[in-house]
């Protein structure tokens, strides 16, 4: 890491609080306007623009330089007035005072937690020592741990749900895409996280399913006499994330005995 990159928390970086604020706009009136076209129950489409700003937090806290949540937080909740106002002149949208003063919160609040799990990725010299010891003492990194139950929760909707709007597949391929999601979200935990982080990716691909479970409740998306179904997912998920953070480590291996050789 340079001295830039690692400068200090209080310093803030312009160019990635415009790009968040385009990339964030975009992203989420992409996804808003794609998946209302399949899914006709209006929190089905909120639910994944709303996951569009994780994603640009993420994006932003690993590719920018330093220690960078202020930035996609902050436009998180520039982006979410913006695009309340396309939204309700440009496609004629009807949204109630709560929504529009809650909705800039709510960006706020995603584009940091996506900025953070984005720093979680782009581990400083610092965070890496900390965790290496915690790995030594056979203690669970809890960091990666809770960055990957949000890349494993994003997963999950972004697999089966965009997937979905794009291939229209059925039962099948649903269960399918679901499993992917928990296989590559391990991958990624063991593949970016310093130590033996395997354990880490199974737990986080069990966490992601508690979420999915909360979220298909609080909106009657699922009854609880089909609670069966969570308990079998809760298994797939923390076994398929444990299979992908095993090959998350072995690829990390081996890209680190490649760059030894070179």
């Amino acid at each position: 890491m340079t001295t830039e990159a690692t400068r200090s928390k209080e310093s803030f970086d312009w160019k990635w609080l415009i790009t968040g604020i385009v990339a964030g706009t975009a992203l989420c009136l992409s996804l808003h306007l794609m998946i209302s076209q399949t899914f006709h129950i209006p929190i089905i489409p909120t639910f994944m623009s709303l996951l569009g700003f994780v994603v640009m937090g993420i994006i932003i806290g690993y590719k920018s330089e330093g220690y960078t949540i202020k930035e996609p937080a902050i436009g998180g909740f520039v982006t979410l007035v913006l695009v309340g106002i396309i939204l309700t002149f440009g496609f004629n949208y009807n949204f109630t005072m709560l929504e529009r003063f809650l909705a800039p919160v709510v960006g706020l609040i995603l584009g940091l937690i996506g900025g953070w799990v984005g720093e979680q990725i782009q581990i400083t010299p610092e965070e890496l020592v900390k965790e290496l010891e915690a790995d030594k003492k056979g203690g669970l990194q809890w960091g990666w741990i809770l960055a990957g139950t949000v890349i494993a929760f994003i997963f999950n909707a972004f697999f089966v749900i965009g997937g979905f709007a794009l291939l229209k597949f059925g039962v099948g391929g649903i269960i399918l895409a679901l499993g992917a999601s928990f296989l590559f979200a391990g991958l990624l935990v063991g593949y970016f996280s310093p130590g033996v982080t395997i354990m880490e990716a199974g737990v986080a691909g069990a966490l992601s399913v508690v979420l999915n479970a909360i979220f298909l409740y609080s909106f009657s998306l699922l009854m609880m006499e089909e609670s069966v179904y969570i308990v079998e997912e809760l298994a797939a998920g923390f076994v398929l994330s444990l299979i992908g953070g095993w090959i998350g480590e072995k690829l990390q291996a081996f890209m680190e005995n490649d760059t030894e050789k070179e």
